[in-house]
């Protein structure tokens, strides 16, 4: 820190010293003046000595004239001889103040500027100090060990962590070698530091020893310490115990051989799709799709999918992609390299592939399931053709049974009927035995009798009105006969349709159903009121048989009946015979209800 500068010591005697003194200093300004002041006097005597003999005694003008040549003589000499030297020295006099005062300032801010750079000298210091104090407890604390060493390998520095994982304190390993605690040889650091690494530093995995024998893997890392000279001083180490992290890459690594082989040995292909492109597939998906693992770089997925199904199997990928929660299950074709269609089923799952959106695919091969589908398809629709035909027959034979039954068993009973009236008109005019009259009249109700239950018999086999007046007509006799047989069951009947826009095909399962239907209702129903509707619905044909009885559960519902009724299967049967459906909806207390359609756009046939 430089010195403080002080005034001048002549300044300070200056200030101090008495008016005297400071007039003996300046004793050539008193002469000046001493000798100005003689020269005036002198002039003066020579003016009035020499204008007496001009104005004699008037000495007013005498006055005037001396005034004004001592004027004229006195001032250049008084300017010159005592003002301006004494001009010249207040100027110098100030100046000297001034430079003073200058330098005083100068040494003022000298010093304020040398303690400014002490001060801060001092805080740099402390924050120094603390910095290395911090540093050295993060050293202490971290969780590696931390060993700084000279050039020569000698240990200078050892911290907490290092004491903890090779067993030795830092007061044991001072003055000992890296190589001897740890068993990291200097040609090994050397071989490290060889290089790029002697700049850079060294790092890599090696083999460390405790104190007690024992080894372990650590990750090593060295750098050197370099002086301002650029030449090395030593180097600082860390070692990091990686016990526990080899321990889970060899997990990892029996981990992925065993799912690698059970992907490469699963009976499904499996394949990773990432951008458009496939990027993995397991042996069992090449063979599906009849390409190689050489192939899978150039594999286009809309080469393999079939172009009729890839536009569905893109945008069913894209949702997933996406997270759009699309489903996971597919069904599509492939098409393998000799061009054979296969069907397949798919399964997709989202997943990250190298740090992108993935998809994780499982296919399985479905080809003979289809075939077996398909072949079962065509076994239920020659199954339903058969059935059809089968109704189709039963319906025949009963009309062909009901029109033997109309027309012979009750012509002759007819015929019967009509002799056994006429012999008893003809014993009535003859007036015979009368008691055979009586057993002779008992039998025409008997007759009577038989010819109704043959006609009705012949009715319930095939309604001769189905086939002579058509399905509405049809349906008016059932429900009034209905109506007369049950007459604690009102029967509503609604027809909103036209006999001509009934199909011929459908018209007997209609009347079987609802004959069924009204039959269920009558027997197990309970029901005030029984309404038919026949209609047609959005291009649909309904049958509905809604009744208000107590109903029953459909998950109870009952089987076909030993009396020979067709039941609710037998109607559901008649109902999609033809391409229709029957809903039953009912519940205890509610009621039942009987909804038969058919679509009338698609054509029906027997």
């Amino acid at each position: 820190m430089a010195p403080s500068a002080s005034p001048p010591p002549d300044s300070k005697r200056r200030s101090s010293a008495p008016l005297a003194a400071r007039l003996g200093q300046n004793r050539p300004l008193l002469r000046s003046y001493l000798a100005v002041a003689a020269v005036i006097v002198i002039i003066e005597f020579t003016i009035m000595v020499l204008l007496e003999p001009l104005f004699g005694t008037s000495h007013l003008v005498m006055a005037f004239v001396d005034s004004g040549t001592l004027i004229l003589v006195a001032g250049p000499v008084i300017y010159y001889l005592l003002a301006k030297p004494m001009a010249r020295g207040l100027y110098e006099k100030a100046e000297a103040e001034r430079a003073v005062q200058e330098l005083v300032e100068r040494n003022q801010a000298l010093h304020h500027d040398a303690e400014r750079r002490l001060q801060t000298e001092v805080m740099e210091r402390t924050k120094a100090d603390a910095r290395i104090q911090f540093q050295a407890r993060i050293l202490a604390v971290v969780q590696q060990a931390v060993v700084a060493t000279g050039k020569g390998g000698v240990i200078l520095y050892w911290n907490r962590f290092a004491e903890w994982l090779f067993g030795w304190s830092e007061d044991e390993i001072r003055g000992q070698t890296l190589a001897k605690v740890t068993g990291f040889t200097s040609e090994a650091a050397r071989t490290g530091l060889s290089g790029f690494g002697a700049v850079k530093g060294w790092a890599g995995e090696v083999r460390a020893h405790r104190r007690d024998g024992s080894t372990f893997p650590a990750y090593l890392t060295c750098s050197p310490i370099w002086r301002e000279n650029g030449s090395i001083a030593g180097f600082v180490y860390t070692f990091i115990d990686i016990t526990e992290r080899k321990g889970a890459e060899t997990a990892l690594q029996d981990s992925e051989e065993k799912y690698s082989t059970v992907v490469e040995n699963s009976p499904t292909g499996v394949f990773i799709y990432r951008n458009g492109k496939l990027v993995f597939g397991n042996q069992r998906f090449f063979q599906m799709v009849g390409r190689t693992l050489e192939d899978l770089a150039a594999m286009d997925v809309a080469d393999i999918v079939h172009p009729e199904d890839w536009p569905g199997v893109r945008e069913l990928w894209r949702q997933r992609l996406a997270g759009q929660g699309a489903t996971q299950d597919y069904e599509c074709r492939i098409i393998d390299a000799s061009g054979d269609v296969r069907w397949i089923a798919g399964r997709s799952a989202l997943i990250r592939y190298g740090g992108e959106p993935a998809l994780l695919g499982n296919i399985q091969d479905i080809t003979e399931r289809h075939k077996a589908e398909k072949a079962l398809r065509d076994s239920q629709e020659a199954l339903h053709r058969l059935s059809a035909r089968l109704m189709s027959a039963q319906e025949g034979e009963r009309r062909r049974v009901a029109q033997e039954l109309h027309d012979s068993i009750g012509q002759s009973l007819s015929a019967v009927k009509f002799m056994v009236e006429r012999a008893l008109d003809e014993q009535e005019e003859a007036v015979p035995d009368l008691e055979r009259g009586r057993t002779l009249q008992a039998v025409v109700p008997v007759i009577q009798a038989a010819v109704e239950e043959v006609r009705r018999i012949s009715m319930a086999l095939r309604p001769t009105t189905l086939d002579d007046l058509g399905l509405l007509a049809t349906i008016a006799w059932f429900t009034r006969e209905f109506q007369s047989t049950y007459p604690h069951l009102e029967v509503v009947r609604r027809i909103e349709v036209e006999e001509f826009e009934v199909p011929e095909s459908l018209k007997t399962n209609i009347f079987r159903i609802l004959q069924e239907a009204m039959n269920n209702a009558a027997k197990y129903s309970q029901a005030a009121t029984v309404t038919v509707l026949l209609r047609q619905v959005l291009g649909d044909l309904q049958l509905m048989v809604v009744d208000d009885g107590i109903g029953f559960n459909t998950d109870e519902r009952r089987t076909p009946d030993q009396t020979g009724g067709f039941g609710l299967v037998s109607m559901q049967e008649r109902a999609e015979l033809f391409g229709g459906s029957l809903i039953v909806t009912s519940a205890p207390g509610q009621g039942t209800g009987v909804l038969a359609r058919w679509p009338l756009s698609e054509e029906t046939s027997s």
